[in-house]
């Protein structure tokens, strides 16, 4: 389940509208108690794992190929 819709800034569990996705990853863990991830590259917080990794992926090891071409 997707409580959060990083869209708009909007929990989905309780509806509420934040002004930022900082905001919502900070409501996240005071509100709802949820476990936030970092990226180890550059500290850039998640929610979810899954869009950590997306995150990896897409910002880091393409730089790091590009390096050796």
């Amino acid at each position: 389940m997707n409580i959060f819709n990083r869209n708009n800034n909007t929990c989905e569990d309780c509806k509420e509208k934040l002004p930022s996705y900082a905001d919502l990853i900070s409501h996240a863990r005071k509100v709802h108690h949820r476990h936030i991830t970092k990226c180890t590259g550059c500290g850039k917080e998640f929610i979810h794992e899954k869009d950590r990794l997306h995150h990896a992926r897409e910002e880091h090891e393409q730089k790091v190929k590009s390096r050796y071409r």
